[in-house]
């Protein structure tokens, strides 16, 4: 199956929360793979501490995969957390909080992405705030869709542009595929237009501004009524179609 990648140039813009609003409505099984360097965060948030993954996460899951990338993908689902009580379609591979596990688990990215590739769900993998760290240069190589999630802001945009090009380093035809805007900014209807210009990236979908559903999200905070239609959700339902579209079928990296 196919691996899309979120990164942020930094500044919480909130790429947890739309990995997880994605995978909630995604239209396939998949995957949310916590890979930021920085360490995991749905433990301690959405689960609020009470999850007990025994065993199961990133780390073992990466050992399984150095040892045997295919049979790994084909028992990922083992080492993973459900996202939902309702039949399982939808799960999150979780990773430690804090920096050590990324030096854990940095020999083990060549599998890992091997592994992702190979799985038979999607994945969608939390790259967290990217710095030009060549050890996710594999996961970000083999990816058939790589987006910078941002806010629609000239602080944003102005971290944007050198990470950029510290991705075309890892992904030289194309260092991301496209850009995920979360929240308002100054360009108002124009910030696709205007960000797409600066950047030369295109604009693939936009995520409200919702603090009640992005809390239940990234704190485990009660759902409030309606989350299903809240306005997160449905702008992510309408992301992830279209982003699920594009690279049904195609090969690892050739998605547009």
């Amino acid at each position: 199956m196919a691996v899309v990648v979120l990164l942020s140039p930094g500044g919480s813009p909130g790429v947890t929360v739309a990995a997880l609003a994605l995978a909630l409505t995604w239209p396939r099984d998949v995957i949310v793979a916590e890979c930021d360097p920085a360490g995991g965060s749905v433990l301690a948030g959405l689960w609020r501490g009470h999850a007990e993954p025994g065993g199961a996460g990133m780390l073992r899951f990466a050992l399984a995969a150095q040892r045997d990338p295919p049979n790994a993908a084909a028992v990922i689902r083992s080492e993973a957390l459900p996202l939902e009580d309702t039949p399982a379609a939808r799960f999150v591979l979780p990773a430690p909080a804090g920096p050590f596990a990324a030096r854990q688990l940095a020999p083990a990215w060549p599998s890992l992405a091997a592994a992702f590739a190979a799985a038979t769900a999607d994945v969608i993998a939390d790259a967290g705030r990217f710095d030009g760290e060549s050890a996710l240069a594999p996961l970000l190589g083999g990816a058939a869709s790589v987006l910078m999630v941002c806010r629609p802001l000239i602080r944003q945009a102005a971290a944007v542009k050198p990470r950029l090009e510290a991705l075309a380093q890892i992904r030289p035809a194309r260092p991301a595929d496209g850009l995920l805007l979360i929240g308002k900014g100054p360009y108002g209807s124009d910030a696709a237009r205007v960000l797409t210009g600066a950047l030369g990236v295109p604009v693939r979908g936009s995520l409200p501004f919702d603090p009640a559903a992005s809390a239940v999200l990234s704190d485990g905070a009660a759902a409030p009524r309606g989350f299903r239609r809240s306005a997160l959700i449905r702008a992510a339902a309408a992301v992830a179609s279209g982003l699920a579209r594009d690279i049904a079928g195609q090969p690892a990296g050739a998605a547009r």
